[in-house]
C-alpha cells in the first residue's frame, strides 16, 4: 500500500496540460481497481486477525495493534487516492475549457472571414446562392450560441477571484471572445443587408429586361405600322392595332410594376439607386412614349379609315358615271319605228340620273367635312371632288346632246308615237283602277299596297313625260309648219286630259286599299285577343281546388296572377273596342257581310272576356273557401295531435314515493290544467269556425 501510494504522489508531475492530464486519469483509473482489490484483502486480514486474537488471547494485543498499522496504511492510501483525484478533476476542467476556448475561436475567426467576404453578385442565381450561404452561417451561429454562453460562464467560473498572470490572461481571452462573437453578429447583418440589396438589385434588373422586351416589341410595330391604300385593308388595319392595344394594356401591369418597384427600392435607400433609378425612367419614358404613340396612330388609322371610305365611294361613283357614260354615248337611233322607244329609254335614263345626283352631293358633303375636320387631307379630297364634278357635268352634258338629237331626229313621228304609247298606258292603268280586288286577307291588302305605290311612282315619272309632250307640241306648232297644229294639240290635249282623270280614282283606290287593311287588321287583332282569352280560360275554370293547404295557397298565388294579368291586359281590350267604333262602316269595299262578320267576332271577345272576368272572380271565391276548409283541418289534426299528447300525460299511473315527489306531480298537473285552460281558445275557434262554414253551406260542409 506505501508502494501505491508513492505511485500516487508520483504523478504530481501530470496535469500540466491536456495529454497529461489524459494520462493521470488512465493511471488513476488501474489504481482504483488495485484499490478495491487490496479492499478484498484487507477485509479478509480483518477476519483472520479476530480469529487469531480468539484463538491466542496473548497475542491478541499485538495482533490488534499490527491491523491497526495496516489499517493506517489504508487510510493514508485512500486520502491520497482521493486528494489525487479532486486535484484530476480541476485540471481536467480547465484543460477541457481551454481546449473548447481555442476550437471556438478558431471557428469565431473562420467564420468572420467568410462574413467578411466582398464579393458582390452580378447575377441573380449568384444572388440567391451566396444570400443562402449566408443565411446558412447564421443558423451555424445560432447553433453555437448556446455553446458561446456556457463557455462564458465556465470562464467566469475559472476566473473569478484569481489573481493569477495565466488567469489575467484568460480573462482578457474570454473578453476578446465577446467582442468577435458581437462584431460578428454586426459582420453578418451588414453582409446580409448588402446581399439582400443585391438579390433586389438583381431581381429588378431581371423584371426590367422583361419590361424592355415589352417595349421594344412595342416600340417595333409602333415604327413598322403603315396606311393601308383600301378600306378593307384600313377595317383590318384597325382592328389589328386594337389587338395591340390590348396586348400593351395587358403587359402595362408588369411594366408599371416595374418602375413602381425600383421606386420602392430607391426609398429604401439601395445601394444601387442610381442605376436602379435610372432604369425606372427610363422604363417610366418609353412606356409612356408608347402609350402616346399607340394612341396617336389609332387616330391616323381612323382618319385613313375614313379617307379610304371616301375614296371607295368615289371610285364607285366613277365606275357608275364611265357605265352610263357608255349608254349617253349611244347614237343609233336611225330607224323611226323605234324612235319612241329610244326616247322613252332616254327619258328614264335621264330621270335615273336626276335620282343620283343625290349620290353625288352626299359624297361632295362627307368631303367638305373630311376637309373641314382634318385639313391635311385636302388635297387628296379635293383633287377626289373636282374629278367626280368634271365627270358628272360631263354626263349630263352628252346626255343633253342625245335627248336634244333624239327630239331633233325626227320630231313629229316622236311626238306621235309618244302620245300612243302614253296613251295606251292611261288605259292600262284605268283598268288597273277599277279592280274590285281589295285583298282577301291581310297579306294580300299589303301586296296590293304595294303594287299600288309602284303605280304611283309610275304616274310621277310619267307626270314628266306630259309636261315633255306639253313642250313638244308647243314647238312643234311654232317651228314646223308642215305639222297639222290641230291635229297635235288635240293629242296632246287627249293625254293630259286621260293623265289628269287618273288622279281621283287613284287617290280613291289608294284610300279603298288603306281601309281595307284596316278592316282585316282589325279582325286579325280580334282573332287573336279570342285566342288569348282562349288560353287562359281554363285556368279560370279549373276545379283543382287543392288536396292541403300549401297546394291551395299555391293555386291562389296562381290565380292571382292570372288576375293580374287580365287587369294588365284591359286595355288592350278597350283599344279594340274604341278602334271599332272609330272605325268608317259602309264603305264600299267592306260588304254588309264581312261587316256582320267583324260585329260577331266582336261580340264573341265581348263575352268571352267577361266570362273570363267571371270566372277567375269566381275560382278566387272558390279557392278562398278552400282554403278556409283547409285551414280548419290543418288546426283541427294539430289540436287532435296536442290532445293525444296531453292525454297521454294524463293517462300516467305513476304514483309519489314522498313528498317531494308529490310535490314535482302536482306541480306539473297544475302546468297540464293551466295548458287545457289556455288551448281552450283555439278550441272554441275551431268550433266558431266549423258552425259558420256549417250554417254558409261550404262545399265540404
Amino acid at each position: 500500500m506505501r508502494e501505491k501510494t508513492k505511485v500516487i504522489e508520483s504523478t504530481e508531475s501530470l496535469g500540466n496540460d491536456l495529454a497529461g492530464v489524459m494520462a493521470l486519469q488512465r493511471k488513476l483509473t488501474g489504481m482504483e481497481r488495485d484499490l478495491e482489490a487490496i479492499q478484498g484483502k484487507l477485509d479478509d486480514l480483518r477476519n483472520e486477525a479476530e480469529k487469531l486474537a480468539e484463538e491466542h488471547p496473548d497475542q491478541a494485543e499485538e495482533i490488534h495493534a499490527h491491523l491497526g498499522g495496516i489499517q493506517e496504511v489504508w487510510e493514508e492510501l485512500n486520502a491520497t487516492m482521493k486528494r489525487r483525484e479532486e486535484s484530476l478533476g480541476e485540471a481536467s476542467k480547465l484543460q477541457g475549457f481551454l481546449r473548447d476556448l481555442d476550437d471556438f475561436q478558431s471557428w469565431l475567426s473562420r467564420t468572420q472571414t467568410a462574413v467578411a467576404s466582398e464579393d458582390i453578385p452580378t447575377s441573380l442565381p449568384e444572388a440567391e446562392r451566396l444570400l443562402s450561404q449566408h443565411e446558412s452561417i447564421k443558423n451555424e451561429w445560432d447553433n453555437y450560441k448556446e455553446d458561446y454562453e456556457k463557455m462564458r460562464a465556465v470562464g467566469d467560473e475559472v476566473t473569478q477571484g484569481q489573481t493569477d498572470a495565466q488567469y489575467m490572461f484568460l480573462a482578457q481571452r474570454l473578453q476578446a471572445l465577446d467582442t468577435g462573437w458581437q462584431d460578428l453578429r454586426r459582420m453578418w447583418e451588414n453582409r446580409h443587408s448588402l446581399l439582400a440589396q443585391a438579390f433586389d438589385f438583381q431581381t429588378f434588373l431581371r423584371d426590367v429586361k422583361q419590361a424592355e422586351g415589352f417595349l421594344n416589341s412595342q416600340e417595333y410595330v409602333l415604327s413598322h405600322t403603315e396606311m393601308p391604300s383600301s378600306l378593307q385593308g384600313a377595317e383590318e388595319a384597325i382592328k389589328k392595332h386594337e389587338d395591340f392595344l390590348t396586348t400593351m394594356e395587358a403587359s402595362e401591369e408588369k411594366i408599371t410594376g416595374v418602375v413602381e418597384a425600383g421606386r420602392r427600392l430607391v426609398n429604401d435607400l439601395n445601394a444601387n439607386s442610381d442605376k436602379i433609378q435610372e432604369k425606372a425612367d427610363s422604363i417610366q419614358e418609353r412606356h409612356q412614349k408608347n402609350r402616346e404613340a399607340a394612341n396617336e396612330l389609332l387616330s391616323k388609322l381612323k382618319d385613313n379609315r375614313e379617307l379610304q371610305h371616301f375614296l371607295q365611294d368615289g371610285q364607285e361613283l366613277t365606275l357608275w358615271i364611265n357605265e352610263k357614260m357608255l349608254t349617253a354615248q349611244d347614237m343609233s337611233y336611225d330607224e323611226a319605228r323605234n324612235l319612241h322607244s329610244k326616247w322613252q329609254k332616254h327619258q328614264a335614263f335621264m330621270a335615273e340620273l336626276a335620282s343620283n345626283k343625290d349620290w353625288l352631293d352626299k359624297i361632295d358633303k362627307e368631303g367638305q367635312v373630311l376637309v373641314t375636320e382634318k385639313p391635311e387631307l385636302q388635297s387628296v379630297v379635293q383633287q377626289t371632288l373636282e374629278g367626280l364634278q368634271s365627270q358628272w357635268e360631263e354626263l349630263e352634258s352628252t346626255t343633253r346632246a342625245k335627248a336634244q338629237c333624239l327630239f331633233d331626229a325626227n320630231r313629229a313621228e316622236l311626238f306621235t308615237q309618244s302620245c300612243s304609247a302614253l296613251d295606251i298606258w292611261l288605259k292600262n292603268l284605268s283598268g288597273q283602277l277599277q279592280s274590285d280586288d281589295f285583298g282577301k286577307d291581310l297579306t294580300s291588302v299589303n301586296i296590293l299596297l304595294n303594287k299600288h305605290q309602284m303605280l304611283e311612282h309610275q304616274m310621277e315619272v310619267r307626270e314628266k313625260e306630259v309636261q315633255s309632250l306639253q313642250s313638244q307640241a308647243l314647238a312643234l306648232s311654232q317651228d314646223d309648219a308642215g305639222v297639222a297644229v290641230v291635229e297635235v294639240d288635240s293629242q296632246q290635249r287627249r293625254v293630259t286630259d286621260s293623265f289628269s282623270q287618273l288622279q281621283d280614282p287613284l287617290n280613291q283606290r289608294r284610300q279603298q286599299l288603306l281601309a281595307s287593311k284596316e278592316a282585316h287588321q282589325f279582325n286579325r287583332d280580334l282573332e287573336d285577343e279570342i285566342l288569348w282569352v282562349k288560353e287562359r280560360m281554363p285556368l279560370a275554370t279549373s276545379t283543382d281546388h287543392g288536396k292541403d293547404l300549401p297546394s291551395v295557397q299555391l293555386l291562389i298565388k296562381k290565380n292571382q296572377t292570372l288576375q293580374k294579368e287580365i287587369q294588365g291586359h284591359q286595355p288592350r281590350i278597350d283599344d279594340i273596342q274604341t278602334h271599332r267604333r272609330g272605325m268608317s262602316p259602309g264603305k264600299e269595299e267592306v260588304d254588309g257581310e264581312w261587316q256582320s262578320a267583324l260585329e260577331q267576332r266582336l261580340v264573341v271577345l265581348r263575352e268571352s272576356w267577361a266570362q273570363l272576368i267571371a270566372e277567375t272572380d269566381e275560382r278566387h271565391a272558390r279557392l278562398v273557401e278552400a282554403n278556409r276548409a283547409q285551414q280548419f283541418y290543418t288546426d283541427a289534426a294539430e289540436a287532435e295531435a296536442w290532445m293525444g299528447e296531453q292525454e297521454l300525460h294524463m293517462m300516467s299511473e305513476d304514483k309519489a314515493k314522498d313528498e317531494q315527489s308529490a310535490l314535482v306531480m302536482v306541480k306539473k298537473h297544475q302546468t297540464l290544467e293551466q295548458a287545457l285552460e289556455d288551448y281552450a281558445q283555439p278550441i272554441h275557434q275551431l268550433a266558431n269556425s266549423s258552425r259558420t262554414m256549417m250554417t254558409s253551406e261550404h262545399p265540404e260542409r
